[in-house]
């Protein structure tokens, strides 16, 4: 008998996924390739990830984050803003949750109609780069190492990020020797009065997502340590405007932003063969 298996499509400022109620252990985390073809565009349902929902109450529950190429991350900060608002969908009484993903806690809330706020109770270690002549060419001269869970590498352009070559940059970036094997998500960002405007490249990915939550965290990070910006600073992705800011009498730190279901539907593994 074939099982039938219910998701969500949900999306946070253009960062798409789909959500599941994993319970009934539909999936170990094994399942790599099939991961990969239920995330691929015009074949399979398409998505930047899977997330899947375990061990759940009404406002806790244990989260897993697949990328679109099946290996699994530490944290995607968009995923979980969605994981979270598919908790609401699920419960539209609860507006205040916490999570688990790879061991770390964190908090979140519904802070308006389709939008979440996200909280961290730790700050995003930064790590200053060497001037390595390999990585500097005249549209990018200065970088910065932040992980927020995940890495991010920060490149402050010296270019409109909307003219650079997102693609070759981006690879190039992402695979540096200076980066280690598993390499680096990569965020080419304009800092100004008004903000931040940032463009990712996501490892897992491979290629620009509208908007990657992480990566705007970390641009935010970036943008505070070179006193580029204050918080709360508002960050433009391709996908929409997401808000990175602290409240330093909770030593929290948050990230909020628009969050839409796009719909809903159930699927079996025969209808996604080899």
């Amino acid at each position: 008998m074939r099982t039938t298996i219910p998701f969500f499509k949900i999306h946070g400022s253009g960062n798409d996924f789909i959500l599941i109620d994993n319970r009934k252990q539909y999936f170990t985390g094994t399942e790599s390739q099939f991961i990969q073809r239920l995330c691929r565009r015009r074949w399979g349902i398409g998505a930047d990830g899977l997330m899947l929902i375990e061990f759940r109450r009404t406002d806790q529950f244990e989260l897993r984050y697949f990328n679109a190429d099946g290996t699994e991350a530490a944290m995607c900060a968009n995923g979980a803003r969605c994981a979270v608002y598919f908790m609401h969908l699920l419960h539209p009484d609860k507006k205040k949750f916490s999570f688990h993903i790879t061991g770390q806690s964190y908090r979140a809330q519904i802070t308006g109609e389709r939008r979440v706020k996200v909280f961290w109770q730790f700050f995003p270690e930064v790590t200053p780069i060497p001037d390595l002549a390999e990585l500097i060419n005249e549209n990018f001269r200065q970088f910065l190492f932040v992980n927020t869970g995940v890495p991010h590498l920060i490149v402050n352009a010296e270019v409109d990020v909307d003219k650079i070559d997102l693609v070759h940059w981006g690879a190039f970036y992402r695979n540096h020797a200076s980066f280690g094997e598993q390499g680096t998500n990569v965020n080419f960002v304009n800092f100004s009065a008004g903000g931040i405007r940032i463009r990712s490249y996501e490892r897992g990915i491979e290629g620009e997502t509208l908007s990657c939550g992480t990566g705007v965290l970390a641009a935010a990070s970036a943008g505070k340590y070179w006193k580029h910006v204050q918080w709360p600073v508002n960050i433009e992705t391709r996908g929409g405007r997401l808000i990175v800011g602290e409240d330093p009498a909770d030593k929290v730190i948050w990230l909020e932003g628009p969050v839409q279901s796009v719909y809903k539907g159930t699927f079996t593994r025969a209808d996604f063969p080899d």
